[in-house]
């Protein structure tokens, strides 16, 4: 008997061994064990069951399928919407997949969406057409392509076989209310809920529909059958919720959010104390988070939330405090390390910032939240390329990513790549081609190519499908170039109209005031931005400016003292009162401001750059040149910082002064001011035609009395005399005292 078992031994661990290794068992198993934790409502565990299930049968569309409702149930529905469209991909014939992913694109304005949604709801409906929830997409999609007639027959047509369906009743319900057959939207709900007595949500759909026609006490009676159906309804109590505090009985309120945020499964444990920081009670909302937190320590969430009340209450050094205890435990908490940078990040203290990112970075090389916040760290220490570079990965990492892949297409714009820029947006998926925010982007690239006809043609036929506040302004400025001025003012002051804080608009409608002679209406497009955004000290600062411009000093001050009194730590009011005083040759005013800017942030950029101006106007180059190389210690590709360097260092180390401009000009090439100085380091090494060359494009740009001078000392050294004798007339026709102060510098 011994002798048997040992010789069938071998082939039973063989057998077992090769069912292990069966692609189909093994997909089987990871799909039960994720299909458990989703029932449990342990969505983590669940991604990584059904990621692992993908892996032996990776051409089956099912596990695809299960990793989106997973993704969608912990609210990642980027990453849903790509398991969704991978599952349809591997089977165009998985119904659940394309049903699912039809109703997320026709949640969708665009029409090219729309209209794929409707194509994949036909393979859907070629299958079943009685689809009911097939129907009801189809329907909202016709409604969003201006069919309502289409979108009700289906409707009907899901009803008459579907009589309980409860959700073609209630989007039947909503065309109705929309016409303004209120009885009739009423009495469909009602039908609904007469063929499906205990279903929770056609009850909740009357008593919404209830809040919508002003019949709170109709609607509040109605939120309490839904509940004496389904007790822990979340929908239901947020809604009584938030129709009690509408109502001011903020008591009822406070009670119903505290059963609300003690609802098992409802995951809302912060709710009640959101609910208190609405009504000002920021220190007990912060206790009850603080206790959620200290309950939950391994719940990312409810540190992110505890942290967020912390700095919005102005408690910052409590929040680091609480993040340095976790740290203490764990040094390499990767979340609390996250957290701690974006709040440096926030205040400014970019170094420990970026430290703490880099550190999480090593452990999460695949995170864009990690990525995202150290392009944050570069653009404010001005390093566009290293920037870039972030935002570039957090779109490699996740493609879907509509407002970051716009961010880096602005920035490239701005930083004269709009040719990059276009490539990058017109990489896009698909389904972003058309969002008018990519149009917007789009064309901003277009008109920086001079590509004005597609930049045009492109703006009209979005404007066609929505009135998006930036593709307004954009045909504000077409127009504005053909000289419709009135026009293009028009087109700015819808914008205004819908965001009374778009600084786009304010200046496209001052501008064209101005350009059309009447100063009146521009002063009253200033004050009106000013009255509509009264508490914001930003607008009051960039309206102070336009009043300096302007000529309009006094009330320019008075802009930047409002902006301070709104908010004391706001140094965009104080730099602006000091570029006034600077501008008045108040020096000493000046540098007080700007000393005190630099108390509060030694390594404040711009505060800097102001000082090393103030100082080179008063013959203090040592002063001025410190100053210009902080900035440049800081942010390496500060342009202004290296160039203001590069010309101080020219005539006593032109071999710095030569790397310095040149790195300069390669970060913004074209630059008339760096051509300047760059031209003028090539004069100090004796290589003088070149220095003509640089010099010549800086004139030709601006032709500013000190590039006419340089210019003309240039010419000399390579025997052209008229021209140096006429750029020479030139430039001390504009500063007597050019040649003095240059060489005097």
């Amino acid at each position: 008997m011994r002798c048997r078992v040992l010789v069938f031994l071998p082939l039973l661990i063989l057998l077992w061994s090769g069912c292990s290794k069966d692609p189909a068992a093994l997909e089987a198993k990871y799909l039960a064990r994720g299909k458990k934790y989703f029932q449990e409502k342990d969505y983590t565990r669940a991604i990584l069951e059904f990621r692992n299930a993908a892996r032996p049968r990776p051409r089956d569309a099912e596990p695809w399928y299960q990793l989106a409702l997973a993704y969608f149930a912990s609210n990642q529905t980027g990453l849903a919407i790509t398991a969704l469209q991978q599952a349809t991909k591997l089977n165009p014939k998985h119904t659940a997949a394309q049903l699912r992913l039809s109703e997320v694109m026709v949640g969708s304005q665009q029409p090219a969406v729309l209209a794929e949604a409707v194509d994949r709801l036909g393979q859907v409906l070629a299958t079943d057409p009685d689809d009911p929830d097939a129907l009801d997409a189809l329907a909202l999609a016709d409604l969003k392509l201006k069919k309502p007639e289409d979108a009700e027959k289906l409707l009907r047509q899901a009803l008459s076989k579907f009589p309980a369906h409860v959700k073609s009743s209630a989007a039947l319900a909503a065309i109705e209310y929309g016409k303004g057959d209120l009885e009739s939207a009423e009495q469909t709900l009602k039908k609904a809920i007469s063929q499906a007595p205990q279903s929770p949500d056609a009850v909740l759909a009357l008593a919404q529909l209830y809040q919508l026609e002003k019949k709170n006490l109709a609607a509040e009676a109605e939120l309490q059958r839904v509940l004496q159906i389904d007790a822990g309804n979340v929908r239901a109590w947020l809604a009584l919720g938030n129709l009690q505090l509408a109502d001011g009985n903020t008591g009822a309120a406070d009670q119903t959010y505290r059963k609300l945020a003690a609802l098992p499964g409802a995951n809302l444990s912060y709710i009640h104390a959101a609910f208190l920081y609405s009504q000002g009670k920021q220190a007990e909302a912060i206790q009850e988070l603080e206790s959620l937190a200290h309950a939950h320590p391994g719940d990312r969430a409810a540190r992110l939330r505890l942290v967020a009340a912390y700095s919005a209450a102005g408690r910052r050094q409590e929040a680091l405090q609480y993040l340095a205890e976790i740290l203490k435990k764990n040094p390499k908490d990767n979340e609390a390390l996250l957290l701690r940078g974006r709040l440096q990040l926030d205040s400014g203290d970019l170094l420990d910032a970026e430290q703490d990112l880099q550190a999480v970075r090593h452990f999460l090389p695949n995170s864009a939240d990690v990525h995202y916040g150290l392009s944050r760290v570069y653009a404010s220490r001005g390093l566009q390329r290293s920037r870039f570079q972030e935002l570039e990965e957090v779109l490699r990492i996740n493609p879907n990513l509509l407002p970051v892949r716009v961010e880096l297409a602005k920035a490239q714009i701005v930083a004269g790549q709009p040719r990059a820029a276009l490539e990058m947006l017109e990489a896009a998926p698909q389904a972003q081609k058309s969002a008018p925010t990519l149009v917007a982007a789009r064309s901003w690239a277009l008109l920086a190519l001079n590509r004005v006809g597609e930049a045009q043609a492109a703006v009209e036929q979005a404007l066609r499908v929505q009135k998006a506040p930036d593709l307004l302004l954009q045909r504000g400025l077409l127009k504005a170039m053909k000289k419709d001025l009135a026009g293009a003012r028009l087109d700015a002051e819808e914008v205004l109209r819908m965001n009374p804080a778009h600084l786009g608009a304010v200046n496209l409608a001052v501008q064209t005031s101005l350009e059309q002679k009447e100063q009146p209406i521009a002063f009253r497009i200033l004050q009106e931005t000013a009255a509509k955004n009264a508490r914001s000290p930003q607008i009051h600062t960039f309206v102070g400016q336009w009043l300096e411009r302007l000529g309009k000093p006094a009330e320019a001050r008075q802009a930047f003292q409002t902006a301070k009194s709104l908010d004391p730590q706001y140094t965009g009011a104080d730099l602006s009162l000091a570029a006034l005083d600077f501008g008045a040759g108040q020096i000493d005013a000046a540098r007080n401001s700007l000393s005190s800017i630099l108390q509060k942030e030694p390594r404040n950029p711009n505060a800097h750059l102001l000082l090393a101006r103030l100082e080179y106007s008063s013959k203090n180059i040592p002063a001025a040149l410190a100053h210009f190389r902080t900035v440049v210690d800081v942010s390496p590709d500060n342009v202004p910082a290296l160039n203001g360097e590069a010309y101080l260092v020219a005539s006593q180390d032109p071999d710095t002064a030569l790397k310095l401009a040149q790195r300069a000009l390669e970060l913004a090439p074209g630059n008339p001011a760096v051509q300047d100085t760059l031209g003028w380091v090539y004069y100090r090494k004796g290589l003088y035609t070149r220095a003509v060359e640089l010099l010549s494009q800086s004139v030709a740009q601006q032709p500013t009395a000190v590039h006419q001078y340089h210019l003309a000392l240039s010419y000399v050294k390579v025997g052209d005399n008229s021209r140096a004798s006429q750029n020479l007339q030139q430039a001390l026709a504009k500063d007597p005292k050019v040649a003095e102060n240059e060489d005097g510098r």
